[in-house]
């Protein structure tokens, strides 16, 4: 037997509502009979958008400025979105749910390996010959036509993210950057014309958002024996994700998670596999972290992160403190740090902010 999950396409949505309707299907898994019950859902902006991964700052608002922002739920790199671009969202029980029953079957690194099958299935479909290389990106002749991403989140469920480049490629990011930051908030890599590709390009011809989006149902139907069921909403439900998007994942309220704060007046960057990972942190007596924002391109889960600058604050200002509480939360099999390579790294980057 097939498995059902919820299948909904949505062409120019708002941001605040598709970050609500993610939250609303990530809540829904933790009801017991909806226990096995995923949500595939498509959609795409209206206008230019500079989608933001969960530990970016939020640069401050430029005076006139017609580019977005938007902040995604899951970590990773900065990148365009709106006009041009399909937003993808794939909300599971837990992480290895499209190959076992067992939540923590799949490591950290394999989660969107298995995930991007789907994606993959759908372009060979459109006789699109993509490949995934690993760590963030699908690319068609070695350019990039899409990037991924994940986060679980405190009860374990899955939600796997993508932007693909369908009708404009991730070469606009500069463009949308200089608009959207021009003060340089954001670190990012430049992606120039000659590494991207979008779906338009790949084919010829363009696509529409929906139909790109029922390329990407038939490819997880076919890749996981799964079974796409197109879900419309109740009024109920409709007001519950309308209310929850003018509240919490309101611009201001969800942006502005992680934005400039003075009081934090050590810094260090450190380049890593998807960008930089950035440590910003006050000391106490100059020998204990007296608070810390970690930012920049990694992915991980949220109460990863969440725990990680909770139990650093009133840390020994010390390498080899610092490293044993990085390890300790690491070790734990639900958490993850990806894109930033070995778990030493965090206490390097913040002992460069030590200046030791």
């Amino acid at each position: 037997m097939m498995r059902p999950i919820n299948y909904l396409c949505q062409p120019r949505v708002t941001p605040p509502l598709s970050l609500a309707h993610d939250a609303y299907w990530l809540r829904a898994l933790s009801r017991p009979a909806a226990s096995r019950m995923g949500t595939l859902r498509v959609y795409d902006f209206s206008g230019d958008v500079l989608s933001l991964g969960r530990y970016h700052l939020a640069p401050p608002r430029p005076a006139r400025s017609a580019v977005q922002l938007f902040r995604r739920c899951s970590g990773g790199r900065v990148a365009p979105f709106g006009d041009g671009f399909v937003g993808v969202a794939l909300a599971l029980p837990h992480r290895s749910a499209l190959v076992s029953e067992e939540p923590l079957a799949l490591a950290p690194d394999q989660v969107m390996n298995r995930c991007v099958r789907g994606i993959l299935e759908a372009c060979k479909l459109l006789n699109i010959a993509a490949f995934y290389p690993g760590r963030d990106v699908v690319t068609v002749d070695r350019r990039i036509i899409g990037l991924v991403s994940f986060e679980t989140d405190s009860s374990g469920a899955l939600l796997f993210e993508a932007i693909i480049a369908n009708q404009r490629d991730f070469s606009t990011l500069p463009a949308l950057l200089d608009a959207a930051d021009p003060g340089g908030t954001v670190v990012a890599e430049m992606l120039a014309p000659e590494v991207t590709t979008c779906v338009a390009h790949a084919l010829r011809t363009t696509l529409t958002m929906e139909e790109f989006g029922d390329a990407l149902r038939r490819g997880y139907e076919k890749q996981f024996q799964v079974l796409c069921v197109p879900r419309a909403l109740s009024t109920l439900e409709q007001q519950t994700i309308e209310a929850t998007a003018t509240g919490e994942w309101s611009d201001e309220q969800w942006l502005r998670w992680r934005a400039v704060r003075p009081d934090l007046d050590r810094y260090a960057l450190q380049r890593v596999q998807l960008g930089v990972i950035e440590a910003r942190f006050s000391l106490e007596q100059d020998r204990f972290i007296k608070d810390i924002l970690f930012t920049g391109d990694f992915i991980a889960n949220s109460a990863a992160i969440e725990r990680l600058e909770r139990e650093l604050r009133l840390c020994p200002a010390e390498r080899d403190a610092i490293d044993t509480v990085v390890s300790r939360i690491f070790a734990q099999p639900e958490n993850y740090i990806l894109g930033v390579g070995p778990t030493r790294t965090i206490a390097d980057t913040i002992c460069k902010g030590l200046s030791i």
